[in-house]
């Protein structure tokens, strides 16, 4: 992924600390992980359509509610770098079992003040200011752990996976969180809150001790290191070109949910045709990750991300001319489809030139630009579909995607990128 100027990379995992290279599917820590993070995004998940609700109920204000949301994703913003650096000078288990266990605790109160029925707009306020601080200590972390569980050449395929996990969660969350706030608001809640326990539980049986490089120091010095994740990143042509194309196509992908719902309209049929063409995107992603092992073999890297850019401004331009909802959703079935090999592969790569004491620090640097920029998505796409219509919008965001496309194609960093573990090392 770096060019020949680039740092050389150290072997994400070392043979000696896992010994023979094994299928994912037999890697314990690993399957251990994954599972736990899966529970955590599922119940996450079922939880994004009732947390609005509650809101609108104790304020009857949609600006209220929007407060809350605002709130949590600030939070989330300004503990990405310092998380980062947590991340690099921590051993990671406890950066993921204590804030698990804070958001358990946090959303249990929540259950107790619905069933008490006093929701109020301040205790979601810190119910959303606590779990998005913990999540981004989580998020840190949980990014930087599947390097000391799975060996640098089997990267690209667990990081896909990690993406299918993504796409599950919201396959089966949110209708399974409507379909239990029908039985009782709290239900939902509280099985987010298991979902952390579980989540935590699981990470606690993890065999790899997933230390930090660099011995812990005082918390006071920890703080001069927040600008050097940003400084590595400015430092490094790959990372510069790969990260500023990230935050391009997280601003389309964002919008694409609001261009979906305003393609279906208001009709008594729009929530299941939102549904439908959303669940096709996410189906898929998940067999993007299906596949990806076979893609990461039979393609270059560079390959896999010029399919990733021109795939999608093809895609793009043609949702610009339908309006049925199955073409729709076989159009971002494909997209992310072609997404989840191309994201997996360039974050391996990341991780496979970031030095293993800067690990958290570059992943929270990537997270907070996808975090700023994707928020703009929705806005831009409601703005654009309100006074320009539905084929310009598509258009102007398939030629956002294709000038970044070109971006990758002019660079030399992302031209001669290697698969992760494959790397020449200095002589």
């Amino acid at each position: 992924m770096p060019g020949q100027g680039d740092v050389v990379s150290q072997p994400a995992t070392s043979p000696g600390a896992l010994g023979e290279a094994r299928p994912l599917r037999r890697n314990r820590d690993f399957r251990l992980l994954w599972t736990g993070q899966a529970l955590s995004s599922l119940g996450s998940s079922m939880t994004t359509v009732v947390y609005p609700l509650l809101a609108l109920g104790a304020t009857h204000s949609a600006t209220m509610a929007g407060v809350v949301g605002f709130a949590g994703m600030a939070a989330a913003a300004l503990m990405r770098l310092p998380a980062g650096v947590l991340a690099d000078r921590y051993p990671l288990k406890p950066l993921m079992v204590v804030p698990d266990l804070a958001r358990a605790a946090t959303t249990l109160s929540i259950v107790v003040v619905i069933l008490t029925g006093h929701v109020t707009l301040a205790h979601l306020l810190v119910a959303a200011v606590l779990g998005s601080v913990c999540g981004a200590l989580f998020d840190s972390a949980q990014a930087v752990a599947v390097r000391h569980v799975v060996p640098a050449e089997q990267l690209p395929n667990a990081l896909a996976y990690n993406e299918a996990r993504g796409h599950l969660a919201g396959l089966a969350g949110q209708p399974s969180g409507g379909y239990l706030y029908g039985v009782g608001a709290a239900v939902p809640v509280l099985a987010d809150a298991v979902s952390y326990l579980a989540c935590a539980g699981l990470t606690s049986l993890v065999r790899s001790p997933m230390r930090s490089s660099q011995a812990p120091e005082r918390l006071r010095t920890l703080w001069r290191d927040i600008p050097v994740g940003l400084r590595y990143v400015a430092s490094s042509p790959f990372l510069r070109v790969t990260l500023a194309c990230a935050v391009g196509f997280s601003v389309v992908f964002a919008g694409l949910t609001i261009a979906v719902i305003a393609l279906q309209g208001t009709g008594g049929d729009a929530a299941f045709h939102v549904g439908a063409a959303l669940s096709m995107g996410a189906l898929g992603g998940i067999l993007g990750a299906w596949a990806s092992p076979q893609l990461t073999k039979r393609l270059t890297p560079a390959v896999l991300v010029y399919v990733f850019g021109w795939t999608c401004c093809v895609a793009l331009v043609l949702l610009g001319q339908v309006q049925d909802t199955y073409v729709i959703g076989a159009l971002l079935a494909l997209m992310f489809f072609v997404a989840t090999p191309a994201n997996a592969t360039l974050f391996a790569a990341q991780i496979d030139i970031t030095p293993p004491e800067l690990q958290g620090r570059v992943v929270s640097a990537a997270m907070l630009a996808a975090g700023v920029a994707g928020p703009a998505g929705p806005p831009l796409a409601g703005l654009l579909l309100d006074n320009a219509g539905q084929a310009p919008t598509f258009l102007l965001f398939a030629a956002l995607a294709a000038a970044l496309t070109i971006v990758m194609h002019l660079s030399t960093p992302v031209r001669t990128m290697h698969r992760p573990g494959t790397a020449p090392k200095a002589g």
